[in-house]
């Protein structure tokens, strides 16, 4: 079954974390020939070193940076088999038998379109598989670090929606399946290490650094206002102009007042008014009753909150 999925990974400057997850993919039974790699004109030599340590790999190099979501829209089209699992350079599956799992629960039931892994979000080992529970849920959407979608999915549905540039266009994609008649589902015990320091990433406040770690200001100008461009696509009148008020405040009370981000909280909100005529021109709006059943599911997931 592992033989019927493929890995996209996007990555830049960070060669060391890459070799650990690859190094790991392979060891519970990945080829190189699964893997489908961007180096996103990276100057740490993650080309040359990949392509000598692992010949049998697709790798390609962007001598400009084009960012996550244009690399992850184009290894989704450039990988060939019926499953692409999405893990970012600094993640991986724990296990042959998780990934497994996931595409047999994918295959249960067609409407199953985009599989979410659980994400633990620390660089200290999570919990050990039996101590989590097997309950199977449907998501209102799924995260990058760690997501499996079908290729039919794909074909239908095409690229991401890159104007995003970053964060909550997996939310968007997930929404166009939804629309289209997929479910995103999880299961809580099949989980994604995801290997991060989420109180150094905290530290990097205003804007990207010349290794392409994006700043908290940045993530947080592109996270709230993606959400309120989402929002104004797809609510149903009255409930867009509700959440919109509602997240308006809750950025301003995150950036500005708890963050200390004032300036920051302007830029977003200049961005998602430069974003209006798009929304507008854009706007593929669900219906009431889908909308109270999307909405209905639970967020995304982690071990926080699960």
């Amino acid at each position: 079954m592992i033989s019927e999925v493929d890995i996209i990974i996007t990555t830049k400057n960070r060669l060391s974390d890459l070799l650990v997850t690859m190094a790991h993919m392979i060891s519970i039974g990945f080829s190189e020939k699964q893997f489908y790699i961007i180096d996103d004109a990276s100057t740490d030599n993650t080309f040359d070193t990949i392509k000598k340590l692992y010949p049998g790999c697709n790798i390609r190099f962007n001598r400009e940076s084009r960012g996550l979501m244009v690399n992850r829209s184009d290894m989704m089209l450039w990988s060939e088999n019926d499953f692409v699992l999405s893990i970012d350079d600094d993640s991986h599956i724990r296990t042959r038998e998780d990934v497994e799992e996931a595409i047999a629960l994918m295959k249960s039931d067609i409407s199953y379109g985009i599989f979410h892994f659980r994400v633990f979000n620390q660089i200290a080992p999570p919990p050990p598989k039996e101590l989590l529970n097997r309950k199977v849920r449907l998501l209102r959407g799924y995260i990058g670090c760690g997501h499996i979608i079908r290729r039919d999915v794909i074909q239908k549905l095409g690229r991401y929606r890159e104007v995003l540039v970053f964060y909550c266009e997996e939310l968007d994609y997930s929404l166009r399946a939804f629309k289209s008649g997929y479910s995103t589902v999880s299961r809580d015990d099949l989980i994604v290490h995801h290997r991060i320091d989420m109180a150094q990433r905290e530290k990097q406040k205003i804007t990207v650094n010349s290794k392409g770690i994006y700043g908290r200001e940045w993530r947080n100008i592109h996270l709230y206002s993606n959400n309120l461009i989402i929002t104004a696509l797809y609510y149903p009148p009255g409930f867009d102009i509700a959440f919109i008020v509602y997240r308006l405040f809750s950025a301003f009370f995150n950036m500005a007042l708890k963050e200390k981000q004032f300036f920051g909280f302007f830029k977003m909100l200049k961005r998602f008014l430069g974003f209006l005529p798009y929304c507008f021109k854009n706007s593929d709006k669900l219906s009431y009753s889908s909308f109270f059943e999307w909405f209905s599911y639970p967020d995304m997931t982690d071990s926080n909150t699960v």
